[in-house]
């Protein structure tokens, strides 16, 4: 039985490994989605150390990311300290993820309260945010884990959801009764009218040992890979098995709670997004010329661009690549960035 202690200072994790995919061609390997201005001047990495600034001070803030990343990270971000940097060997998903930053963190403060959060989404409202990650702290501080919910203002259907114990209110923690994959339309406006669901973030409050206790129940392996890894055995973090830290352990956990969040949270998930976030005629062309092309948004700063009878179509232009397409068919990208791999053109990833 593990013997619980007080809880300690909040210490800010910040998750930095994904690939983008859905972004490119601004999105490449070595410049994924977190690190472009899609929803203002600064980076999307960029704007979440601010955020996390309001939580912890520079020493207690982490950032975790694939080695091939590690440069982009310290360029972008010059006040982390070097030894804040978490590196993965390679990307194992964000159970592995998880759990090296809970291990790295408790081996410097055992007692550590930290919070998990993404670094590719955009939060409008820092000051709410902030508030609920602290209501989210005091509960992780008796044992919880604890997700922050956002609270739906739409019948999304790319979003898992979180069924809650009770009606959620803001400013406190309810039991988490159930994770909810992705639902079809009509469950999607279901979970809306019934006021019980909120959208899971994946943005996480917890104690480290607390975490690291859980995935030694639900998923050994991953946590004898980390602890191999951080005693410098070369093969270790191989052996992490590939989960999301809602499979690895959220979902089968014991004591999950969740506190809404109602803060402008988006996770700008494609083209689309990234243009309905800045308005109806959404992009940032210097340029652009729109003739009978309504909600056309177009994103690049190189030439003059013109459309033409094209309505609702993103365009994104770069010095190497020019994509086109449907704004309700953005989530298809990636399949360009399948189709590139197939064809043996590195350059263009």
């Amino acid at each position: 039985m593990t013997v619980r202690r007080a809880a300690g200072v909040f210490h800010a994790v910040l998750l930095a490994g994904g690939s983008g995919t859905r972004f490119w061609p601004l999105s490449r390997d070595g410049r994924p989605k977190q690190f472009l201005a899609l929803a203002g001047r600064k980076s999307l990495l960029a704007a979440s150390w601010d955020r996390a600034l309001r939580l912890a001070p520079p020493e207690r803030i982490w950032v975790v990311a694939p080695e091939r990343l590690s440069r982009p990270v310290r360029a972008e971000l010059k006040h982390l300290a070097a030894s804040n940097l978490i590196r993965e060997p390679s990307p194992r998903d964000t159970g592995p993820a998880v759990a090296l930053a809970c291990a790295t963190i408790a081996r410097r403060d055992p007692r550590a309260t930290l919070g998990v959060f993404p670094t590719d989404h955009v939060i409008r409202d820092v000051r709410a945010f902030a508030a609920a990650v602290r209501v989210a702290a005091r509960h992780a501080a008796s044992g919880a884990l604890v997700c922050l919910g956002v609270k739906p203002d739409r019948a999304a259907t790319g979003f898992g959801y979180l069924r809650c114990s009770e009606r959620p209110v803001r400013g406190r923690a309810v039991g988490v009764a159930r994770f909810v994959e992705k639902p079809d339309p009509a469950r999607a406006r279901r979970f809306l009218r019934s006021g019980e669901y909120l959208w899971n973030a994946g943005m996480f409050v917890w104690r480290a040992e607390r975490f690291l206790d859980e995935l030694e129940r639900t998923e050994p392996a991953i946590l004898r890979a980390v602890q191999g890894h951080l005693a410098g055995r070369a093969r270790a973090w191989g052996r992490a098995t590939r989960l999301s830290v809602d499979y690895a352990v959220m979902e089968r956990a014991r004591e999950v709670a969740v506190v809404p969040l109602d803060a402008g949270w988006d996770d700008v998930g494609s083209w689309d997004a990234a243009a309905r976030l800045l308005g109806a005629e959404g992009g940032n062309g210097r340029d652009v010329i729109r003739i009978d092309s309504a909600g056309s948004a177009v994103f690049g700063q190189r030439r003059t661009i013109a459309l033409v009878d094209v309505p609702q179509v993103v365009v994104v232009d770069t010095e190497d690549a020019l994509l086109v397409v449907a704004r309700e068919r953005t989530e298809k990208v990636r399949r360009v960035v399948d189709e590139l791999r197939r064809r043996g053109r590195r350059d263009l990833l």
